[in-house]
């Protein structure tokens, strides 16, 4: 379940129009929000407010063999932010808790469109948080500053008695079709560059769907530490579809750490408006081992309810999980103008020139349905996500060469955001040091944590 102040952290994103799935530190999120989900230690609750629309703090409390608490503070001078921010009781499962990351595709005429709006109607804008943690006095902050539409600069900083504070700073460039990113720490003085590139959507020869909805990413990061003189480097292709007769969405990646030889891929699906499924097949080329890991969650629908009309978007925006196109759902009620032709506009010529026209109109006429169909099988499928109130999600991912199983559910209950669950470990059980050398424990499927968070917001 995401936390408070990391959905207010979202949310500010959204607001300004930045999109954190064209950055390539996301690259592979659907992947590991469905394989890789956090699973609660000890039993965690946490308080938050909004007590001004730009100030917003949170308590948080939790008991993992020890008794801890932090207490953060979050300010903004974004404008309109409270129209993005969510309580408890109102906010989506579905966009509290991480999932299948949709992508669409950067056309040419979103990034024209974004670089003259953004000239007249972008603001610069900034976030302060800071969090304390007790009993350990450990300081954590971040400042977010938007000084440009396409520009963006995050700072980070631990400070902790008991070890060495250490400061990171991001600048972050994104012009839609590239996403540039430049990294330096304190922390053995690690140098880092990201870089995103999106191919721009074309009908491809290989593509028999007329409706393209498709998107091609590869991307690379490079890394320095300046101390201890190691280098580092990864890429990643990323490939975003629908399926034209279902619409259903996928994900497919492909990693490569050239330097430790580590190759990745995988493979994401939703196979429904409540189902999604992932797999992924690790493999080394220096040492040969491999690892298969499958993931899914289950989602339950609660109560239909009236979505807030406040979050709707233009129909030609990119799209994330949190988008609604409202425009796109009165088109699809209105449906196709069919006494409109194709080349309406060209067909006050002479007698010849109308007929060449009647006659192209007639050759293209079931592409064009082919096309209007596809459409809005997709739109169709995307707007169910969207309309949908879930109540409750089950999350289960295993791996074959760690032999664990991670059971997580999440729901709403009482206003109360609830996530509880569990990690099963097959490793064998570890016996004092006088016994060890005289039988091995044979492995057991037992508990290697549990635990259950808590939140409440208003």
């Amino acid at each position: 379940m995401i936390d408070y102040m990391e959905h207010v952290l979202r949310s500010f994103e959204q607001c300004t129009g930045w999109n954190r799935d064209n950055s390539y530190e996301n690259v592979t999120a659907t992947s590991e929000n469905l394989l890789s989900f956090r699973v609660p230690s000890g039993v965690k609750f946490q308080v938050s407010n909004k007590s001004t629309p730009n100030t917003f703090t949170t308590f948080e409390l939790s008991n993992n063999k020890v008794i801890n608490g932090s207490l953060a503070y979050l300010y903004t001078n974004c404008q309109g932010l409270e129209n993005y921010v969510s309580n408890s009781r109102d906010i989506l499962l579905q966009e509290a808790s991480e999932t299948y990351r949709q992508i669409r595709p950067l056309y040419p005429c979103h990034s024209l469109r974004s670089s003259s709006d953004g000239a007249k109607e972008f603001g610069p804008s900034s976030l302060w948080y800071g969090r304390m943690y007790y009993p350990t006095s450990t300081l954590e902050a971040m400042v977010v500053s938007r000084s440009s539409a396409q520009t963006q600069f995050v700072a980070k900083c631990i400070s902790s008695l008991a070890n060495a504070s250490v400061l990171t700073l991001y600048w972050q460039k994104d012009s839609g079709q590239n996403c540039q990113e430049w990294v330096a720490s304190t922390n053995e003085g690690l140098l880092g560059y990201r870089i995103l590139h999106n191919f721009v959507g074309s009908q491809s020869k290989l593509n028999t769907s007329l409706y393209n909805d498709s998107s091609l990413s590869v991307g690379g990061e490079l890394w320095f530490g300046v101390l201890n003189t190691t280098p580092a480097c990864s890429t990643t292709l990323r490939y975003c579809t629908h399926s034209a007769n279902t619409g259903k969405p996928l994900t497919l990646t492909l990693s490569w750490n050239p330097l430790f030889g580590h190759v990745s891929s995988t493979y994401s699906v939703k196979t429904s408006s409540g189902a999604t499924f992932s797999s992924k097949y690790d493999f080394n080329l220096y040492s040969i081992e491999s690892n298969l890991s499958f993931g899914c969650d289950l989602w339950r629908r609660g109560h239909t309810k009236q979505l807030d009309q406040r979050r709707t978007e233009p129909l030609d925006a990119p799209n994330t999980n949190s988008s609604v196109f409202s425009k796109e759902r009165v088109q699809k009620k209105q449906g196709p103008k069919e006494d409109s032709p194709m080349f309406y506009h060209l067909m006050a010529g002479s007698t010849s020139s109308q007929k060449l026209i009647e006659d192209l109109n007639v050759t293209f006429a079931s592409s064009l349905q082919k096309l209007t169909k596809e459409k809005s099988t997709i739109q169709r499928f995307e707007n169910s996500l969207i309309d949908a109130n879930f109540a409750s999600v089950w999350k289960l991912s295993t791996s074959l060469r760690h032999k664990n199983l991670r059971v997580l559910w999440e729901g709403k209950y009482k206003g109360f955001l609830i996530s509880a669950g569990a990690e099963f470990t097959g490793a064998p059980l570890e016996l004092p040091s006088n016994l060890a050398g005289e039988s091995k424990t044979p492995a057991l499927i037992r508990p290697g944590k549990f635990g259950i968070q808590l939140q409440y917001s208003t």
